[in-house]
């Protein structure tokens, strides 16, 4: 039924004729590709005026929760780069090949960065990061640095839950958290329903589009 249910979800996308304008991959800053093997292993370019959308994975979680939520951010990206597409007034397909000079809605580049528990994720630069967290992860794990702030104990949902300005709005252990650097917006996007089975599909799915949303209209998407 799950399969079926994330089946029927991927072909509403393709029936709605989302703008398939997101780049999956993984690979550091210094352009040697790194992390899940199911991925692309072609270093991810960021093209000038995208929005870069960096999931952090611990590099400890089990392979299927993590590629479930790399599959499933990349979804929700797809399905919101098509809304922003129909905002901006093209037909599905178009902008890829516009220059600065032409409006047109924002292409969402999605690659992904595993990091060892004790380790340090470096994300100087993109707009929004989804946080692959857990509700059991305790002190005294991976840091995260944007470029200007840096955020002990990245993976820990509680250690986000107790940061003043974050926003869990839903049952669930999620939620977002606002920052800045350099004067731009920074969002961050933790959630920590990820396990297989923890969440319905659908629900996981529409959790993802949510924070992604609110990450987007934060951001000036």
């Amino acid at each position: 039924m799950r399969r079926l249910l994330t089946l029927l979800a991927v072909l509403g996308l393709a029936a709605a004729g989302v703008v398939l304008a997101v780049v999956l991959g993984t690979g550091g800053d210094d352009g040697t590709p790194a992390g899940d093997p199911a991925a692309s292993q072609t270093p991810v370019v960021v093209p000038e005026g995208a929005i870069e959308v960096v999931v952090l994975v611990d590099e400890s979680t089990d392979s299927s929760d993590a590629e479930r939520a790399i599959g499933l951010v990349t979804e929700g990206a797809r399905m919101w780069q098509g809304g922003l597409a129909g905002l901006a007034g093209e037909e599905p397909g178009e902008g890829s090949g516009k220059d600065e000079s032409q409006e047109g809605a924002a292409e969402l580049v999605v690659r992904t960065e595993r990091v060892a528990p004790d380790g340090t994720a470096q994300v100087a630069g993109a707009e929004i990061v989804v946080v692959v967290a857990s509700d059991t992860a305790s002190a005294g794990g991976a840091v995260l640095d944007t470029g200007c702030t840096t955020y002990d104990d990245v993976f820990a949902f509680r250690a986000w839950r107790e940061r003043e300005g974050f926003d869990s709005h839903h049952r669930l252990p999620e939620g977002t958290f606002d920052a800045t650097c350099d004067g731009e917006p920074v969002c961050l996007a933790v959630n920590a329903t990820f396990t297989a089975g923890g969440v319905a599909p659908m629900e996981a799915f529409s959790l993802v589009g949510d924070e992604l949303g609110h990450c987007l209209g934060r951001t000036g998407a």
